[in-house]
């Protein structure tokens, strides 16, 4: 069995070592260690209460550049651990003895890159008799070869950290440099957050990069479809409390979410994901009802009408009362025509909104046009001649809570959707002043 891609081939590499029953020896030899691998290594060890000279490290001096004295410190006590500072050594080759005997030999690294970034390729294969044999001669040179991983060698990692984090720098720049030819776009780098841990990780955000964009082959469908989920686990965990506030989702359940394809709705680009919530079936068959023909169809959708909505975008995530999209928005005609009988009402929302990091944000993809009212530091009175003067048809037209990739908020679903639905409530009272509601 051969491995390159966790979304190609649909093979787990963390899994296929995991999964193993009975393990009662280990032995890892890899060029790079990370943090993403210890944890594996760790799974493995406490699956099967592996005792630490079960288990059998085999690294290059050059293993890690983020903070390796921490990362050897913490390896070296679940295994044995051994450095080649004589040798270049560059296998990756892992050795599970159990119930199965299985190896997996190729170009993955024990690291995040290697098990789940990357386009690797690797066999998968469980071996006995010569095969096994030959495995384990390696693995005994490997022994003598090397050099075992003392307090003074953790202390010498230490003692060089300052050396080690600018060569880490400089490469990250040169590789930032290398890969702008095609990356220059990009919203963020894999390195400026730490984000392994979060809900989203840099691989979700990606999706979303402009060059991926207009894609539409498997790979990064697999890769939308992996962020939908996601987003629909926080639908779920939330929508019974959205609900109470009198906003609902799409009725579709296929149209949940935004589209996950490029297509004609999204002007063949699908550079964010999210969720809407806002007037119900039948307040927009209503609306329907009193337009001619040709304009139904138009009309008829459900992104045509303001909504509260949450989402993933390129550089992060965002929540936000989307009041307008470019073309035959319902609710801004509403507010621009109502906008004198509104207009005290819409200025005591927004002043309430001070404090909290929103903008109101105005553009048109078209001309590049943008506009942004700061509703921290501009005077809430100006809000709604700054609608009437930017906000028309051609133009996005939304209030905006932006996360960075990092923020704390976005850790995990549960700290997420406490936030969705706390700020959400926020908002409530702004959308109920702007989006016409019919009576049903």
């Amino acid at each position: 069995m051969y491995y390159w891609s966790q979304n190609a081939n649909k093979i787990d590499l963390e899994e296929e070592l995991v999964c193993i029953e009975k393990v009662n020896e280990v032995y890892i030899g890899t060029a790079y260690f990370s943090n993403k691998g210890l944890r594996i290594l760790n799974d493995i060890v406490k699956k099967n209460s592996l005792k630490k000279d079960s288990v059998n490290v085999y690294i290059s001096n050059e293993f890690s550049q983020d903070k390796p004295h921490e990362l050897l410190a913490e390896l070296c006590k679940i295994a044995q651990v051994k450095i080649f500072f004589n040798h270049t050594f560059h296998p990756k080759v892992y050795l599970l003895k159990g119930s199965t005997n299985k190896v997996v030999f190729g170009s993955s690294n024990f690291t995040e890159g290697g098990f789940l970034k990357n386009i690797e390729f690797d066999s998968i294969e469980e071996v006995n008799g010569e095969k096994l044999n030959e495995i384990e001669r390696f693995f005994k040179y490997c022994d003598f070869h090397s050099t075992m991983v003392t307090d003074d060698v953790i202390k010498y990692y230490r003692d060089n950290q300052d050396e080690i984090e600018a060569l880490k720098q400089a490469q990250k720049k040169l590789r930032k440099k290398i890969k702008g030819y095609v990356h220059q776009d990009d919203a963020m780098d894999p390195d400026d957050y730490e984000i392994d841990d979060y809900y989203f990780v840099f691989s979700d955000y990606e999706t979303f990069f402009n060059r991926n964009a207009q894609r539409n082959d498997m790979d990064i469908r697999e890769r939308r479809k992996i962020v939908q989920d996601k987003i629909l686990a926080i639908h779920n965990n939330i929508y019974s409390k959205i609900k109470k506030l009198g906003v609902s989702c799409h009725w579709n359940r296929n149209h949940v979410t935004s589209l996950i394809n490029p297509c004609v709705y999204n002007k063949g680009r699908v550079g964010w994901l999210g969720i809407r919530y806002g007037k119900t079936k039948k307040e927009i068959d209503i609306v329907n009802q009193w337009l001619d023909v040709n304009e139904k169809d138009e009309v008829k959708g459900f992104q045509k009408h303001g909504c509260l909505q949450f989402c993933i975008v390129p550089s992060g995530f965002e929540i936000n009362l989307f009041l307008a999209v470019r073309h035959d928005a319902i609710d801004r005609a509403y507010v621009q025509e109502k906008m004198q009988q509104l207009g005290p009402k819409i200025t005591t929302e927004i002043s309430k909104l001070q404090g909290y990091g929103m903008t109101w944000e105005i553009y048109n993809d078209v001309t590049g046009e943008h506009h942004s009212f700061d509703i921290d530091n501009q005077n809430p009175e100006e809000f709604c001649k700054f609608l009437k003067k930017y906000d028309a048809d051609g133009c996005e037209s939304y209030l905006r809570l932006f996360y960075p990739a990092d923020d704390e908020a976005l850790l995990d679903i549960d700290s997420i959707s406490n936030e969705v639905v706390n700020y959400m409530t926020i908002l409530k009272p702004l959308y109920d002043t702007m989006v016409w509601r019919p009576k049903v």
